[in-house]
């Protein structure tokens, strides 16, 4: 009788410990979300960030303005045509507080652009170089392509960045990159 005792007893520490284990790993996660720095501390202990990961729910410094991708496309005979907007901010809609799966997309054309924002003003770069530039470039390549799947194949296209508020309509947009003709090489 007493060895069964003995082996609930050591269940019940055990089922104890690991429920502490667990509350402190909350607390600690829960804590290291503050906005005050000071309860990044708990982060220390975990230099790889999935232990105690970071999610904080606000930015230190909120966005007040979105990005626009736009592009145009030169024909074959050489004929450029009107600006077109390559992606949407889709309208939000109350389902999107649950799922959002195309708001992806629209923060990585917004962390694209801003990094690429932060490289035209670094002297002697050429930001045609850069992995943002690439990936951007890239994108609209692809979007072209699809595009343009059932008419004839254009000789090449041209994109846009241009930064909005989103809410002030009376406001003219802000130009602020616009690439270099970019070739349509043919598809393998």
């Amino acid at each position: 009788m007493s060895t069964l005792r003995a082996e609930k007893r050591r269940r019940g520490l055990t089922e104890l410990a690991v429920l502490a284990g667990l509350a402190g790993w909350f607390g600690a996660t829960a804590a290291s979300q503050h906005p005050q720095r000071i309860f990044d501390r708990m982060r220390e202990f975990d230099p790889t960030g999935l232990i105690v990961a970071n999610w904080r729910f606000f930015a230190p410094e909120p966005a007040r303005h979105d990005f626009h991708l736009l592009h145009r496309v030169q024909s074959a005979d050489g004929f450029q045509g009107p600006w077109e907007e390559t992606t949407t901010i889709a309208p939000r809609a109350a389902v999107q507080t649950v799922w959002f799966p195309g708001r992806r997309r629209e923060k990585a054309l917004f962390d694209l652009c801003n990094e690429l924002l932060v490289h035209l003003g670094t002297p002697g770069l050429d930001i045609t170089r850069s992995p943002s530039f690439a990936l951007l470039r890239d994108f609209v390549d692809v979007t072209v392509r699809e595009r343009h799947r059932a008419g004839p194949a254009p000789r090449g296209f041209q994109f846009l960045i241009a930064r909005h508020t989103g809410h002030e309509q009376d406001l003219d947009p802000d130009y602020l990159l616009v690439s270099p003709f970019v070739p349509l090489a043919a598809e393998d």
